[in-house]
């Protein structure tokens, strides 16, 4: 998947919502069966889509936190 934007944060943000129509279509990511993800099998170069997600996330909002701590600090409360 790509997304494009003027900045990051934005590409981010399309990102999460095209994650979570994703998800709103096929089913929550965490219950998707994908094949050659067992435990008992040899090292593969597969990733699991829930961990792209949960990435993609976790950097969408450590963005969206900085961007209110630096609003916060400029501006006051």
């Amino acid at each position: 998947m790509m997304t494009i934007a003027e900045d990051r944060k934005e590409a981010l943000s399309h990102m999460c919502e095209a994650f979570k129509f994703i998800e709103a279509q096929a089913g929550a990511m965490n219950t998707l069966v994908e094949p050659g993800n067992m435990l008992d099998e040899s090292r593969s170069d597969e990733i699991k889509i829930s961990d792209v997600f949960s990435s993609i996330r976790l950097l969408y909002k450590s963005i969206v936190k900085k961007d209110e701590k630096e609003r916060q600090r400029k501006y006051g409360n």
